[in-house]
């Protein structure tokens, strides 16, 4: 199986789910997650974005992360798909783990950026790694068919990403 075929929005052949479930469970994961962000004492305070006592100099605070989502939410619904992307992507390098997700799901349909399953793959792993559901589904999926170089393209992303927002948000 090709890149190429999984990316098309025809392709219906996936075994566990396809892309429009991915995609329905992930606009339903983004909600909960945004309840849980709003929530005090959230179970996902102990990303970086919430972090304030290990990023004493960051020039960010942490409702930045959270400010550039709603924004690019906003660019979304307005069909600024260029702009939806570039702030999910920002907000993405600060650590915010819904804009990780949604910005994986722009890659993977090429909504405002260009359509690339190797890049949404690398999204999707950084979100599995902090246990999102949603992107582990995605991921078990996208393994399933993405060649082996895809996938080991898709991890030195994912690697150095993880690099880059750890480093950046430790300052």
């Amino acid at each position: 199986m090709t890149t190429t075929q999984l990316i098309n929005p025809e392709f219906t052949g996936m075994d566990d789910l396809t892309l429009a479930e991915v995609d329905t469970k992930l606009k339903e994961h983004q909600q909960l997650l945004q309840v849980l962000l709003q929530s005090p004492g959230s179970v996902l305070s102990y990303l970086p974005q919430n972090d304030t006592t290990a990023l004493p100099n960051k020039t960010q605070l942490p409702t930045d992360a959270e400010h550039l989502y709603q924004r690019a939410l906003t660019s979304a619904e307005q069909q600024d798909l260029h702009q939806s992307a570039t702030l999910f992507c920002r907000a993405a390098y600060l650590g915010h783990l819904p804009s990780q997700v949604q910005l994986a799901h722009c890659y993977l349909k090429g909504a405002g950026v260009p359509k690339s399953a190797v890049f949404a793959h690398s999204w999707f792993i950084l979100a599995e790694l902090q246990q999102d559901s949603t992107a582990q589904q995605a991921c078990t999926v996208l393994r399933k068919h993405l060649t082996v170089l895809d996938q080991q393209q898709a991890q030195q992303l994912a690697a150095e990403r993880f690099e880059k927002i750890t480093l950046q948000n430790n300052k």
